[in-house]
């Protein structure tokens, strides 16, 4: 920006300084056909000095003005359009964009104009996210509040069989879950946004971890009679423990969900120098190229018509988790033949 400065205040000065030269030099010619053609003689009274400085000055004063307006608006215009463009983003206007300055590409005004641009863009893109991220919060709140509300409006009817008190209950139950679990991710999510590493790192049994989390599932894939084989090495590994948990809980989950009913989820670790390797693979109905591309995206649901329950916010955790340990994790899917999830875990976290 300080070169943007500089440059913009040499081309002020340039404009100064050839309007400057440029109206010396008209006044130089005017001065010399005045002499030339002896003009002087058809004025009625005599010309002293004092009345040549004046006319002299008042002509200088004319040429000045038009030379300096006409090179000044040349000069200053586009940044007069800036100022004007920033007045407008500066009421929330995210959809101003400048057309590129006539000095070419390799101008500082056409970086400055870039730069601009690009700024402008990016504030568009993160108030759109912002705006879905709202609106998807309060949709994801707004059904499952609806369903406790109107199902514990339904149990004070004193006419209810024991049948349907019990399965209205249910359903309150399930709805409180939803919104604790999407409640969890959410603020997972808002406090891992701004961190840079991972602390209260412990050594622990990973593979225990995962068997624990599959155990805790167990009420989830039983009751689809799901088989699940997990084939885990036995891996002491170093990381937050509540952080690492996530990445299981949500990945089983997500299979599970997907998982049609009588359905397989295999579950490997194992060690690859320099990685902790985890594989989720299951036999659901897999993903298209195009919803595998936003699959880590926040609020994102492939399946649009909302069969599988969910809030599209578990894989992004697992990504941002992921992330943050300076892993990875890749999903291959092939449609109708199931999806597998592949997470790599540096080893190196262990020392």
């Amino acid at each position: 920006m300080k070169g943007h400065f500089y440059s913009i205040w040499f081309r002020i000065v340039t404009a100064y300084f050839w309007t400057m030269v440029i109206t010396m030099a008209s006044i130089g010619f005017m001065i010399h056909l005045l002499n030339r053609f002896n003009v002087w003689r058809l004025l009625s009274m005599p010309m002293t000095s004092l009345h040549i400085v004046s006319l002299l000055a008042l002509i200088s004063l004319v040429f000045g003005s038009l030379i300096s307006m006409f090179a000044l608006h040349h000069v200053l215009n586009p940044i007069t359009e800036l100022s004007k463009a920033m007045h407008k983003v500066a009421k929330g206007d995210y959809t101003v964009k400048l057309n590129p300055p006539p000095h070419g590409p390799k101008s500082e005004m056409y970086d400055l104009w870039s730069s601009f641009n690009q700024m402008v863009q990016e504030l568009n893109s993160t108030q759109t996210l912002h705006s879905d991220f709202i609106s998807n919060v309060s949709h994801e709140f707004k059904t499952p509040l609806a369903a406790i509300s109107g199902y514990a409006t339904l149990l004070q009817d004193d006419m209810l069989s024991d049948e349907e008190r019990n399965e209205y209950i249910n359903i309150i139950i399930q709805s409180t879950k939803a919104l604790t679990r999407m409640t969890g991710n959410i603020l997972s999510l808002s406090r891992l946004e701004n961190q840079a590493i991972i602390s209260e790192k412990e050594s622990f049994r990973a593979d225990e971890q995962i068997r624990q989390c599959i155990l805790r599932m167990e009420p989830l894939w039983a009751a689809k009679n799901i088989s699940i084989f997990p084939e885990l090495e036995r891996i002491t590994w170093n990381g937050n423990m509540e952080l690492t948990a996530h990445i299981w809980n949500n990945l089983l989950d997500n299979a599970v969900k997907f998982t049609p009913c009588g359905g397989e989820i295999h579950i490997t670790a194992y060690t690859e120098d320099p990685w902790f390797v985890i594989v989720f693979r299951d036999s659901g109905p897999g993903m298209t190229p195009e919803i595998q591309q936003h699959i880590f995206d926040k609020f994102y649901q492939g399946d649009t018509s909302h069969k599988n329950k969910g809030n599209g916010l578990g894989l992004a955790l697992v990504h941002k988790i992921v992330t943050l340990y300076g892993g990875s994790i890749q999903v291959e899917s092939v449609p109708d033949l199931g999806s597998t999830f592949k997470v790599l875990l540096p080893l190196s976290s262990s020392s």
